[in-house]
């Protein structure tokens, strides 16, 4: 199964602002199309994210994830929202192996940079979509968080846009080829 963290960072490796704001992205200015969205979203049939991301997604309003499977990673009790079709296993390694057993093929890890952090010590982070994005934060989310080991990605592919945007794609190098 490939598993994607797909994820927008300033300059200086920030997700969001320190309190989990992230309007700077919208006030950027790129356009969507320019992100690639639509085409990443249609590819993947089961999300996983961290209990912050999931908390802050629904603020905004109508989930705009569909009823694609969602696994919510956290040591506290998560409650579905109106439409979510929530999946009971919290821990990276649990929801892992349930999305496997749905027969998903290919699962976005939607954030945090501790839940991707997570999966890479665990083995089961395949890729890194990052759009790499005009703006220093100074401070905020991080990427990624503290890893026990460093890890070897290799470069799949980039695309420079006119909005000062870097689109990055990496496989992880511990993946075969065949895993995406």
């Amino acid at each position: 199964m490939k598993v994607t963290y797909y994820v927008a960072a300033s300059l200086d490796g920030f997700i969001a602002k320190a309190d989990g704001d992230v309007s700077w992205l919208e006030q950027l200015g790129i356009p969507m199309e320019d992100t690639g969205y639509d085409v990443f979203f249609s590819s993947v049939d089961g999300l996983i994210m961290g209990r912050k991301t999931y908390q802050l997604i629904n603020t905004f309003g109508d989930w705009p994830y569909g009823s694609k499977p969602v696994w919510v990673c956290s040591h506290q009790s998560v409650n579905a929202s109106p439409g979510i079709n929530l999946q009971d296993e919290n821990t990276p390694q649990l929801a892992f192996e349930a999305a496997e057993a749905k027969g998903i093929s290919h699962l976005w890890c939607v954030g945090g940079g501790n839940l991707a952090s997570s999966l890479i010590e665990i083995e089961k982070l395949s890729n890194i979509y990052l759009s790499l994005m005009p703006i220093i934060l100074g401070d905020g989310i991080n990427l990624f968080s503290q890893l026990n080991n460093a890890q070897s990605i290799r470069l799949k592919q980039q695309n420079t846009h006119p909005s000062g945007m870097i689109q990055l794609e990496y496989q992880i190098n511990s993946f075969s080829a065949s895993d995406g």
